[in-house]
């Protein structure tokens, strides 16, 4: 199955290190690192079940677009004004948690 998103690091002159998230047919956000760690931290809650939460919603503050995740029984839906939204399966969600994490502590 393909991946319907991309996490690289990039580096802001005023925030510093930053994630860019890349998901089809929608703007780029960027985390910065305590941004990453916390979306991830809320995604791996939802997976696993121990948070009944049904959206994960961020205003990461290098980005021009928010970043909200509604919850589903298979797995979670990203949008944005303007865009389509984007459904990842719970593989590709843990796949994202990961990610998120891993930036968040570098």
């Amino acid at each position: 199955m393909p991946q319907h998103f991309t996490l690289t690091p990039t580096h802001h002159g005023a925030f510093g290190a930053l994630a860019t998230l890349a998901i089809e047919g929608q703007p780029t956000r960027r985390f910065t690192r305590q941004e990453a760690a916390i979306v991830s931290r809320a995604l791996a809650a939802v997976v696993c079940g121990a948070s009944d939460e049904p959206q994960i919603y961020m205003s990461p503050i290098a980005s021009d677009c928010d970043f909200s995740a509604r919850v589903l029984p298979q797995g979670v839906t990203i949008a944005c004004d303007g865009a389509r939204e984007t459904p990842l399966d719970w593989e590709e969600t843990v796949d994202l948690a990961r990610a998120l994490d891993c930036f968040g502590r570098a």
